[in-house]
């Protein structure tokens, strides 16, 4: 990962408001280190103009010299009278009241010549020192022979006591071994840096309010939106479409906002249309469809919803359309094949066939035994459950019932058919086969009287022929 790419995870787990202060701070500091800078380069500037004018009034002064040199080599001036008009020449060329001054001593060093400080003129120079603690002089002759330099030390103006910031340009003259010098004091050029500084800092103090209350302004109109986008998001995140962004501008976090808006809108429309679709479903409108008339993938969602919906609510629909004819005894139709996991749905109209051709099979077995009379047999019950297997156990019964009430109906007749009309069904019968039971026993009650009374009418007879056999016979 790259430094931008760090930067940007980082930067991206600090808040806004952190982030425009953080910027705040940043220009504000950079706008005191500018003007800290600036100041700094200005004296520098204003240091190297002065550094800059000094070599050149040295470089005038050493014209001077060269000037008297000239005539000595001309014959027309001895050279100690040369020098000592130099000397002269150089103490008069003063400016600022005496301030700014040329000096001269010898590579010793030895003081030649000083406007100033004529008490120093002859006297070797190695140890005086400057207010600083510096030896300057020869520090001059140092530079000097280097090709001619400045030198910072501190130094008395003419007339004063305190010593003040000062630079020096030392050159040589090899001829005659002199070096000369002239310096210039700076506490002017530090006063005028630090009025620079002062006015860059207020400058800069200006700039960094300025900077402040715009990005106050700037971050608010940002910051506000913002947060009030973010309000929205978190609302729908929650499931709350009711948030409202508000007022927004045209700019591209109004933009944002306008969006975000559209956005709840848009949401609140699909759910709504969702619970209306839910609402209708449950009650009295199970051809209700979503509208797809949303935007991207939202009205692809819709239109998924609606597929999905009358996709199930087709295949319930056959389902109960073979339903219907199952129940109408039509069991010649499958269900249609449904994939996936929607197969259980014609899997269990599979197995409601199956049971119902099963228990369909076990009446018509039952049926067509009793119908050829053969009312031992059973159904099988070990192969059904809950109500089918109540149906064949009921069957069951009526088959054992008929088979045991026909049985005893049938023994009856055979006692009557050899000659016993003291036989009866008895028993607990109901319905039919308690009329049966009645019926058959007052048969048999009717035919005992029948019987009995032929009995008594052929008794009746037999007497009536033996008396009349006896009257034959009397009359015999």
């Amino acid at each position: 990962m790259n430094i931008n790419a760090k930067l940007a995870r980082t930067l991206s787990n600090v808040p806004l408001k952190r982030k425009f202060f953080l910027q705040t701070v940043l220009v504000a500091i950079g706008t005191v280190a500018l003007a800290v800078v600036a100041a700094r380069m200005q004296y520098l500037d204003l240091t190297g103009t002065r550094q800059a004018g000094l070599k050149a009034q040295t470089e005038m002064a050493l014209g001077v010299i060269e000037g008297y040199a000239k005539q000595v080599q001309a014959g027309s001036m001895e050279e100690a009278a040369a020098k000592e008009g130099a000397l002269a020449t150089l103490a008069t060329m003063q400016a600022n009241k005496g301030v700014d001054y040329f000096f001269v001593t010898d590579e010793a060093p030895v003081m030649l010549m000083h406007p100033t400080r004529p008490d120093l003129i002859g006297k070797p120079l190695q140890d005086v020192q400057s207010p600083d603690g510096k030896h300057i002089f020869p520090e001059f002759v140092r530079v000097a022979k280097a090709g001619g330099g400045t030198v910072d030390y501190s130094w008395a103006k003419a007339g004063e006591e305190d010593p003040v910031p000062k630079t020096s340009y030392a050159a040589l003259y090899q001829p005659w071994g002199w070096v000369i010098g002239t310096g210039v004091y700076i506490d002017d050029t530090q006063a005028q840096a630090l009025q620079f500084t002062f006015i860059m800092t207020v400058a800069g103090g200006a700039l960094v309010l300025l900077n402040m209350l715009i990005g106050f302004v700037i971050g608010q109109s940002v910051l506000h939106p913002v947060s009030r986008a973010l309000a929205a998001i978190k609302g729908v995140s929650r499931g709350d479409l009711s948030v409202r962004i508000g007022h927004h501008g045209r700019d591209e976090v109004g933009q944002m906002l306008k969006a975000t808006d559209e956005m709840v809108h848009m949401l609140e429309r699909f759910s709504l249309e969702t619970r209306e679709m839910i609402r209708l479903h449950e009650a009295e409108d199970i051809s209700h469809r979503m509208p797809e008339d949303f935007p991207g993938v939202y009205g692809e969602l819709a239109g998924g919803i609606n597929t999905m919906m009358f996709e199930h609510l087709d295949a319930f629909r056959d389902a109960i359309g073979i339903l219907q004819r199952y129940a109408n005894g039509d069991l010649s139709q499958d269900a249609r094949r449904l994939p996936g996991t929607r197969a259980f749905l014609h899997q269990a109209m599979d197995t409601a066939k199956a049971s119902l051709l099963a228990i369909n099979a076990e009446i018509n077995r039952l049926a067509q035994a009793a119908a050829a009379g053969d009312f031992g047999v059973r159904g099988d019950e070990a192969r059904f459950r809950d109500d089918f297997l109540a149906m064949v156990k009921g069957l069951n019964a009526m088959m054992a019932t008929s088979d045991r009430n026909l049985a005893q109906l049938s023994a009856l007749l055979r006692a009557i058919a050899d000659g016993d009309l003291t036989a009866r069904m008895e028993g607990d019968f109901h319905g039919v086969f308690a009329t049966m039971r009645d019926d058959a026993n007052a048969t048999v009650a009717q035919l005992t009287e029948i019987v009995g009374g032929i009995q008594m009418a052929s008794l009746s007879i037999n007497t009536a022929a033996g008396e009349i056999a006896a009257g034959n016979n009397d009359l015999s």
